[in-house]
């Protein structure tokens, strides 16, 4: 017993021995000497998170250029300074794109001209392609005067500008394309003017009063001329007494009067002239007369029914209502926007108006002839002969004794334009142009005047300033 009890103790303390032993091995213990492994860092760099930025959607800018003069240059800006520089009409586009607002604007004006920008701004929502840049060249500081056709030789000659010929030009009438038609009063035919000058015979071939087509039909000293919008011709058959219409095929048919002279109202040929010598044509489509040997103002409406509107047989020269008004053979007549009539009283040497309701008065000039500008009855005129009226409704005067073009503000106000110094042919400025007796005007819709020159046999072109 007591040996197994020894046996333990010892067992007891060789176990304490042995653990020890391994605490001490191990680096166990309460050793403060003892070394402990560092714990180990994570050194990968840290990358920040950056939230996805949207690319802005970008849209062009453009559109069409047009009527820019040959050899010039605009300059364009979007949003005040993406500058582009264009040097031909059509299609443009600005290099720099925008994300919504844009504004396009004229940097510089090329020279002589003036370019105007519509739908030029905007929020874009795509690219921009309807921006519309149109130019147009500056009204000159003075008329500037050219011939448009005729030598300067009497004759009769189908030709190109100052190849052809022409005989006592007299009326004349401009359609929208700007074709110009005239009343070759001693030729007795219709002739037309196309814008580059090319010259063509439409209808008559001799004195003669027969309804036909083109060239078979036939005039006795046509003098005055109107045209439609539908593109038909009236001819003021002077000494035929007759109105006459040429259609747009150019069949020639006679609208009103007959070859026996008269002053009788009435309904197509039932109807009376005396050598009518100019007509006008107003929006609704009736007719006015100046009729010149019966001294009286006549309406002829789309139908072809003939009243007098202001006048009698008997000359004079007094303002009224109809009847009670007279003239001294009234040579030229327009008719402006509102209705109102305007006469070449040409030996009154007076410009006269006639309202809607028939009432006349003296716009400009006096009985006393003359060559002078003023207002209303202090300017004078000297055998007033052409007019005609511009949108603005400023009448233009041809004067056949002062071989000058005269200008009337509505307010009466009266200027020369042209021509004066002497009789001649100079084409020119205004105050250096010369003519020799123009007899009648036509303007077109870009305020472009025509005056025929009974003296010269040319057509002349007037662009106004």
């Amino acid at each position: 017993m007591e040996a197994n009890s020894r046996l333990k103790q010892h067992t007891r303390a060789l176990t304490l021995v042995l653990g020890i032993a391994v605490l001490s091995g191990c680096g166990g213990g309460d050793n403060p000497s003892a070394s402990t492994p560092a714990p180990q860092t994570d050194t990968t760099p840290v990358v920040p998170v950056v939230p996805a930025v949207p690319v802005p959607v970008t849209y062009t800018v453009g559109g069409t250029l047009s009527g820019l003069a040959a050899a010039a240059s605009v300059v364009l800006q979007n949003n005040g300074v993406d500058a582009l520089t264009l040097s031909a009409n059509g299609a443009f586009k600005f290099s720099t794109a925008v994300t919504d607002l844009y504004a396009v604007t004229v940097g510089t004006q090329p020279t002589g001209q003036t370019c105007t920008v519509t739908h030029g701004s905007g929020t874009a929502a795509a690219d921009v392609t309807d921006v519309s840049v149109d130019c147009v060249n500056n009204p000159p500081a003075a008329a500037q005067v050219s011939t448009l056709a005729g030598s300067g030789i009497m004759g009769y000659l189908d030709a190109t500008g100052t190849a052809a010929r022409f005989s006592q030009p007299a009326g004349m009438a401009v359609d929208a394309l700007g074709n110009v038609f005239v009343a070759d009063n001693a030729n007795h035919r219709v002739r037309k003017i196309t814008p580059s000058g090319v010259v063509t015979t439409i209808a008559g071939s001799g004195p003669g009063s027969v309804d036909a087509t083109g060239t078979a039909a036939s005039f006795r000293y046509l003098s005055g001329l109107a045209i439609d919008a539908a593109g038909n011709l009236y001819v003021a058959d002077q000494m035929n007494h007759q109105i006459r219409k040429i259609d747009t095929s150019l069949a020639v048919t006679t609208f009103a009067g007959s070859t026996t002279f008269g002053s009788a109202d009435g309904t197509g040929a039932a109807a009376g002239f005396r050598e009518p010598f100019a007509i006008c044509i107003d929006t609704a489509g009736n007719l006015y007369v100046a009729d010149s040997a019966n001294n009286m103002i006549r309406k002829i409406t789309p139908a072809g029914v003939v009243t007098t509107v202001a006048g009698t047989t008997l000359y004079g020269h007094a303002d009224g209502t109809g009847a009670a008004a007279s003239f001294y053979t009234p040579s030229g007549i327009a008719v402006d926007s509102a209705g109102n009539v305007y006469v070449a009283d040409m030996n009154n040497h007076m410009i006269r108006k006639i309202t809607p309701a028939g009432v006349v008065t003296t716009l400009a000039g006096s009985t006393t002839l003359g060559r002078a500008d003023g207002t209303g009855t202090a300017a004078q005129f000297y055998l007033p002969q052409g007019i005609a009226v511009d949108s603005d409704n400023n009448v233009y005067v041809s004067e056949k004794g002062n071989s000058t073009i005269r200008k009337i503000t509505p307010a009466g106000v009266v200027t020369t334009i042209a021509g004066g110094l002497s009789n001649g042919s100079v084409d020119g400025d205004g105050p250096s142009a010369t003519f020799w007796s123009p007899w009648s005007l036509a303007i077109d819709s870009a305020r472009n005047l025509y005056a025929a020159e009974l003296g010269n046999n040319i057509i002349r072109k007037i662009v106004l300033p």
